[in-house]
């Protein structure tokens, strides 16, 4: 299976690291956070930290020059700076994130992340960002009292099984000059089903017989004789089996049986192509079997999955066929 080629972290970003599960420890491992005392982290931006570079070298050169009005600027810059970190502090305070679920995908489209969100005041400017080694994001203006669910797509577009990185929350208010941020990290995974790849099912599926009788030839998709029924009034006379009549003199009618509704067997070694097509190839037939409710058996060369249909089974099904590796024991 292909993936995704991690990037070697960096010397700086492994300390960060570091730093980070040093000092927060698990007080972000859960699935619902208040931004509050505790929890927020706040840090000039990048252009805040060039606007204090800037109160700096004003201060310093209306010191050198003795020019009272350059220090005054210098002094309401620092005095902005500090009032920037206060109101971002109190922008952020109160605002609530609580994960509610993660939905898998098909590949190549990318499974999402839902988070419920709300503050106890108006609050401005919120990035949620996903911090895996490609980062996503979305941006929300405004978060009111009223609780609304927002959408993160996760950056996963190859078949696999992925533990879910940390979500960062951040804000820029205001003026873009403070960063107040926080995370969440939710102890999850999050599947991306194989592509669905059309197949011709007569061609690709074993039927499951339980018919004993002996010499008869069943054929996929067709209707064939099952059994034989006492004769009903209301039943043609086309029916009627007049070979047995003749031996046993009682009026019995054929029921036949579509195979095309009979239980099927859906086997790894029966799809064509590698193995990335033939997952492909079972994770539609595992979708179209599901959809007509006919009951299935899954059978790969690692795992065999019982007899059964419905959407539970056919989660269970798409996650083995997620999380095959390819290896046979």
């Amino acid at each position: 299976m292909p993936k995704n080629t991690p990037k070697r972290p960096t010397l700086f970003s492994s300390f960060k690291q570091r730093l980070f599960n040093k000092f927060i420890k698990n007080k972000h491992l859960k699935n619902s956070i208040t931004l509050e005392h505790k929890t927020i982290y706040v840090l000039p931006s990048t252009l805040g930290w060039y606007f204090i570079l800037v109160a700096a070298l004003n201060y310093i050169m209306g010191t050198n020059y003795q020019n009272n009005l350059i220090l005054v600027m210098s002094y309401l810059m620092m005095v902005m700076s500090v009032i920037t970190i206060l109101m971002g502090y109190s922008n952020a305070k109160g605002l609530t994130v609580t994960y509610k679920n993660v939905h898998p995908n098909f590949a190549p489209l990318n499974p999402t992340m839902q988070f419920m969100i709300n503050s106890t005041h108006l609050c401005k400017s919120v990035d949620i960002i996903y911090q895996g080694n490609v980062k996503t994001q979305v941006l929300i203006d405004e978060v009111t009292t009223e609780p609304f669910l927002c959408t993160l797509t996760l950056p996963y577009n190859q078949r696999g099984h992925y533990l879910l990185a940390r979500v960062k929350i951040k804000s820029n208010y205001p003026f873009g000059l403070v960063t107040v941020w926080s995370y969440i990290q939710v102890k999850k995974h999050v599947l991306v089903y194989p592509s669905l790849e059309k197949v011709f099912t007569n061609a690709s599926l074993s039927q499951r017989e339980d018919n004993h009788d002996s010499g008869i030839i069943k054929e996929t998709g067709s209707e064939e004789f099952e059994s034989l029924l006492p004769h009903q009034p209301q039943m043609g006379l086309n029916r009627i089996s007049w070979k047995h009549y003749a031996k046993t003199q009682h009026l019995l009618v054929k029921d036949f049986v579509d195979f095309k509704a009979t239980n099927a067997l859906f086997d790894f070694n029966l799809m064509s192509g590698n193995t990335e097509q033939r997952l492909s190839q079972l994770c539609y037939l595992v979708c179209e079997a599901t959809d007509k409710n006919i009951p299935f058996v899954l059978k790969l060369p690692t795992k065999t999955v019982s007899l059964n249909t419905g959407q539970t089974h056919k989660e269970a099904c798409l996650t083995y066929l997620s999380m095959y590796d390819g290896r046979i024991p």
